[in-house]
């Protein structure tokens, strides 16, 4: 298993109430590869996405980061390691914080950088990485368009140096124009810092443009996973057809 690769085996979630979410997910995303999620709303697509980066730590079966077994109560380390953008940016940002300080709070926490002139630094190489112009980091999330503010929160999540991300439906926010410059960056990330995602989203099109391959979840399970090409071109599964079929427009 090579340093950036996730495995799931047979992880299953269910709340209370006895509602199972997943059920047997088998899952695996390689080394600066990019692997789609889709599925109807409710299929479980979140729910796997909050398993994989530790924000739901109740579930059965086995996950193992970089040839490395991951248990819910994660090491710090492990924590840095697999990070997750959000579908809503204004949510997920203190809208009482700069950019400086969202950002330079979460290295202090982590110890990351030697003081403040260092991560002032580093704010500033992440706003490069994120094509957004270093002035912004004295903006506030309410000053930022949509696309900014996903930027920032791209930003965010890279300021601890992760191996791997989780991107939940992290286009879906958006405006049709700015959705290309975010999938852009995301291909980006991948070419530049060799990051591996998981990118969880209902949009067909998208994930057609920028995932090498895909996994259909269904009820919980995970009813096809294909390259990219056999998903959209022959795929095997009825529950892929009806999704295909009612995807407006697919390029």
């Amino acid at each position: 298993m090579t340093r950036n690769e996730l495995v799931v085996e047979g992880v299953s979630v269910t709340f209370p109430g006895g509602m199972q979410a997943l059920r047997n997910v088998d899952l695996r995303v390689g080394a600066g590869e990019i692997v789609g999620l889709v599925g109807e709303s409710g299929s479980g697509k979140s729910t796997l996405g909050r398993v994989v980066v530790g924000l739901q730590q109740s579930y059965s079966g086995l996950l193992q980061f970089g040839g490395e077994t991951i248990h819910p109560r994660r090491t710090r380390q492990q924590r840095c390691a697999i990070q997750m953008v959000f579908q809503d940016p204004y949510a997920s940002l203190d809208p009482r914080m700069t950019v400086w300080q969202l950002l330079h709070e979460l290295m202090s926490v982590h110890g990351i950088g030697s003081g403040r002139e260092d991560r002032r630094q580093r704010c500033e190489d992440l706003l490069r990485r994120v094509h957004l112009p270093l002035t912004m980091l004295d903006n506030r999330p309410a000053t930022m368009s949509g696309g900014q503010r996903q930027r920032v929160a791209i930003a965010r999540a890279l300021a601890i140096d992760p191996q791997f991300l989780v991107a939940d439906e992290a286009t879906a926010a958006l405006d049709v124009s700015v959705q290309a410059g975010i999938i852009n960056l995301f291909a980006d990330l991948r070419a530049m810092m060799g990051l591996s995602q998981l990118f969880i989203s209902h949009n067909l099109a998208v994930v057609r443009s920028l995932c090498d391959r895909v996994a259909v979840i269904y009820r919980g399970e995970i009813v096809e996973m294909a390259s990219t090409e056999a998903i959209f071109d022959a795929p095997q599964h009825d529950y892929t057809r009806q999704l295909l079929a009612a995807a407006p427009d697919l390029p």
